[in-house]
């Protein structure tokens, strides 16, 4: 399968015209950003049919607070959208705290009932397998 991660630095994108399976598009970082294109893209993957998801990138302010935003500002999507996480160093004051990412993920889990995935680069895989293992 063909995917693309896409946020509001492709705010407009006619994804008709993107060769993509799947579609993940940024929802939230943090606790007070929501991406202004988000809902829009998110419209137009459904309409054309492709299989869609949502994530949160994560900035390290809050493990639960950042989980609650995440869940309160996607409740529509659930149960049509997966749930991810994204984990980079970049902006994230909690980057290599794994029991941060924990807290995190067992929030979302909680709330929502769904395990959502965690993407991140390849050289810290086997750190996150080990976060994963844990929940």
């Amino acid at each position: 399968m063909n995917g693309i991660d896409i946020s509001n630095w492709q705010a407009g994108i006619d994804l008709s015209k993107v060769p993509a399976d799947f579609i993940i598009m940024k929802a939230t970082q943090g606790t007070t950003y929501v991406s202004p294109d988000c809902d829009r893209q998110y419209q137009q993957a459904r309409k054309l049919g492709r299989l869609r998801g949502v994530y949160h990138y994560v900035d390290g302010t809050g493990a639960t607070q950042e989980a609650d935003y995440f869940v309160d500002h996607c409740k529509g999507y659930l149960r049509d959208a997966i749930l991810a996480i994204d984990w980079e160093q970049e902006q994230n004051h909690a980057w290599g705290n794994y029991e941060y990412l924990k807290q995190l993920v067992r929030r979302v889990i909680e709330r929502t009932g769904v395990k959502p995935l965690i993407y991140v680069q390849a050289g810290i895989y086997a750190g996150i397998s080990r976060v994963a293992a844990d929940l």
